[in-house]
């Protein structure tokens, strides 16, 4: 994975898009494994945004109801959020016509945008299930943690519909359409544009992008110990290199402990930061082992690992007094 070399200029692109997807049918039997295509996509939406002098310009929209092939009749919540009928999976186009068309509508160069991370990872697993290319070849930005930092909402989830509500954009069109929802993400994006210093959003959107066709999250589960140290010990060299070229990673804040948690930030000279998490667990047989992740640091990372830094210089390895803690919760959970 490269970082995001890409300056972010006049002229550049982005595509705001979201996707609405069916569900198999609790119970009904299928003639594949349902792990392998987990929804199928019914709707895509998406707005093409180019950045000039600071601002963000809707330049086109791009819209298209896709008719399942394997999931036909709509899973009953799916059928609550989106408020679609059964009748209407009969009247789009087939998924790879209609995705034809919107890498049409993409173009070459441009970073996708969507709020949350789940949709390109469904968009490739549609492609794959259905013998298609499912390589994006765009770097993919979550706007959700981008707009929680700039509206002080830090590491707080929010929906599309509470972004909107905050910067008091008028609601035109019900939500949980792919239409719709890529219309206000890039309303959301416009405001974000427009109420911040554009250099800081570009930083922040620069360190946030991520290339979903390269695996940038590691994970390893610890032999055992009989100590808490031990354990975190037995981690050391899952986070001493980085997992795509093995070359020693540096570290910029150092590897500190609260409590069960155990935070750095790292940096690849040639892949970028790296955020690590590991989490010391006991066994049933009263041994310990560490549960630790790598992965390349996106603006929530950078965020959770500063706060806890915060946390840690001030009260050390015990961390916030325990109402203070239960305070922030919700916050640090959500990452």
């Amino acid at each position: 994975m490269e970082m995001l070399s890409k300056k972010i200029v006049d002229g550049c692109e982005f595509i705001v898009f979201d996707l609405e997807w069916n569900q198999p049918i609790p119970g009904k039997t299928y003639d594949f494994d349902c792990a392998t295509l987990t929804g199928e996509i019914i709707e895509i939406g998406a707005c093409r945004y180019v950045y000039e002098n600071g601002d963000l310009i809707c330049k086109g929209t791009f819209s298209a109801d896709i008719a399942p092939a394997v999931y036909t009749r709509l899973h009953y919540h799916v059928r609550k959020v989106t408020r679609k009928k059964n009748s209407d999976l009969k009247k789009g186009q087939p998924f790879a016509q209609a995705y034809e068309s919107f890498r049409e509508f993409c173009g070459t160069d441009a970073i996708l945008v969507g709020w949350g991370n789940s949709d390109p990872a469904m968009l490739k697993m549609n492609l794959k299930f259905f013998g298609m290319d499912n390589k994006l070849g765009m770097y993919f930005l979550d706007l959700q943690p981008i707009f929680s930092f700039f509206a002080g909402q830090k590491g707080k989830q929010r929906s599309v519909e509470a972004a909107v509500d905050y910067y008091h954009i008028e609601k035109k069109d019900i939500f949980h359409s792919a239409t719709a929802d890529a219309q206000y993400t890039g309303e959301v994006f416009e405001e974000i544009f427009r109420h911040n210093k554009p250099s800081e959003v570009i930083s922040a959107i620069s360190s946030s992008s991520v290339d979903p066709d390269v695996k940038n999250e590691f994970s390893l589960v610890g032999s055992e110990a009989r100590d808490t140290e031990g354990a975190l010990a037995l981690i050391n060299g899952f986070l001493s290199v980085c997992p795509l070229c093995g070359k020693e990673l540096e570290a910029e804040i150092g590897k500190f402990r609260i409590r069960k948690s155990q935070y750095a930030l790292f940096r690849c000279s040639e892949h970028g930061e790296l955020f690590s998490r590991a989490r010391i667990k006991k066994n049933k047989s009263g041994l310990f082992y560490a549960s630790a992740v790598l992965r390349f640091a996106t603006q929530t990372d950078y965020y959770l690992v500063a706060s806890k830094k915060e946390e840690f210089d001030k009260y050390g390895s015990t961390g916030a007094p325990a109402v203070q803690a239960e305070d922030n919760k919700e916050e640090i959970d959500s990452l």
